[in-house]
């Protein structure tokens, strides 16, 4: 039964329970560490506890170069991250958010052109700044204190350390510069040859990205009057831009004006009859826009999901709209038990905290206690988004 899903610890924050665990475990790691290192002691041995030490400064410099590239090249900077997990600090220097996060084994830099001139030789540089800013200190080790030096035998702690310092440079430097898609982005090497090939549509989404972000996060606030200002201000600009068009309709939505975004949906969904990929996007915004409004047309719902899901039979986006409205028209055990298969192979497709909501209203319906306190819990635990907070106030959950 879908009431006896789990919630996996790395599906959501570590509770104190299993930030205790872990910090433990974490200690215990150090410890067969420095036994390994301090029994039988050789100055080589210290290798390894230098290269831990040297990555988070590495860390740091990586991150450091993208930003400056940025600064210099006259691009905005408008989120510095360092590490992953849960925030432990965030400040604010000027236009840039600094964030440093439980675990700093990886990081990234938000960068913003100002304007599209020489956007493509900008990008390959800002992705180039974060590996060459390492190597740069590679080759000025090397100048100064010599190959035979840096690369050689070791004999003392010393030349150690240095070894290990190049070791994490070449390590740290020599990952991020491979070509490859991490999910949420590129890396720095997929993005130093992908960026002289950019898209026109491509650089206009660069050229959005602060301010889709910023209406973004008004929309997650609770923000939608403020939100659809900016939104109108942007399609003003640029008309045309499907993403806009796209949060325009939501923020519209959000707003309470249903019978608006109702409307720009049918106008979008008419203009667009003959592109496949973003008539899908407009029929799940048509789907969601009933899902979440007080008086759902569920016969419109049905047709749009129903066409939908003939594009993507298998989408799991899909998948979870038509659980979502199960649970919401009298069927909560059989759409849980959708809910639950789609979490089960969710890997950033759906949004995890809209999973929990609506798992949290299937368990509510049916009465589980249990599950109803461990979707709660852990939904409030992942979310960021007041609209969903609303949904579960609104249900009584």
């Amino acid at each position: 039964m879908f009431t006896e899903l789990q919630i996996p610890a790395g599906r959501r924050p570590l509770s104190r329970a299993e930030a205790r665990i872990s910090a433990v475990a974490g200690i215990v790691f150090t410890i067969m560490i420095l036994i390994a290192v301090f029994d039988e002691f050789s100055a080589s041995r210290l290798s390894v506890l230098f290269i831990l030490l040297f990555w988070v400064p590495m860390l740091v410099l990586h991150e450091a170069g993208h930003a400056l590239a940025a600064k210099l090249l006259d691009w905005q900077v408008r989120e510095i991250v360092i590490g992953f997990g849960r925030e432990l600090w965030r400040w604010q220097i000027g236009e840039t958010r600094i964030v440093v996060k439980l675990a700093p084994v990886e990081g990234y830099v938000l960068p913003a052109p100002r304007s599209a001139q020489n956007i493509r030789a900008k990008s390959m540089l800002i992705y180039a700044a974060g590996p060459g800013a390492e190597l740069l200190l590679l080759a000025l080790m090397l100048l100064v204190f010599g190959t035979d030096y840096v690369f050689g035998d070791a004999d003392s702690p010393g030349q150690v350390a240095m070894q290990s310092l190049a070791i994490a440079i070449l390590l740290g430097a020599g990952f991020n510069l491979l070509p490859f898609s991490t999910g949420g982005g590129v890396s720095d090497g997929l993005g130093i040859i992908s960026s002289p090939f950019m898209s026109d549509e491509a650089i206009q989404m660069r050229l959005l990205s602060v301010e889709l972000r910023d209406v973004s996060r008004l929309l997650a606030a609770g923000k939608s009057a403020e939100a659809l200002s900016s939104m109108q201000r942007l399609l003003k600009q640029f008309p045309e831009n499907p993403v806009l068009k796209d949060l325009y309709a939501k923020a519209l939505a959000a707003d309470q004006q249903v019978d608006r975004a109702r409307d720009y949906v049918r106008q979008e969904l008419a203009a667009t009859h003959d592109d496949p990929a973003r008539q899908f996007a407009w029929l799940r915004r048509q789907a969601r826009i009933e899902l979440e409004a007080d008086e759902p047309a569920w016969l419109v719902f049905d047709l749009a999901l129903q066409k939908a899901a003939a594009m993507s039979p298998t989408g799991l986006d899909v998948r979870a709209l038509k659980a979502a409205a199960m649970v919401l028209r009298g069927q909560a055990e059989a759409g849980g038990e959708e809910l639950a298969n789609v979490w089960r192979s969710n890997s950033g497709e759906v949004d995890d905290a809209e999973l929990l909501a609506y798992l949290t209203i299937a368990a509510k319906r049916v009465g589980n206690a249990d599950a109803l306190a461990r979707f709660r819990s852990a939904f409030e635990q992942v979310n960021s988004d007041k609209r969903l907070e609303l949904l579960l106030t609104h249900l009584g959950s």
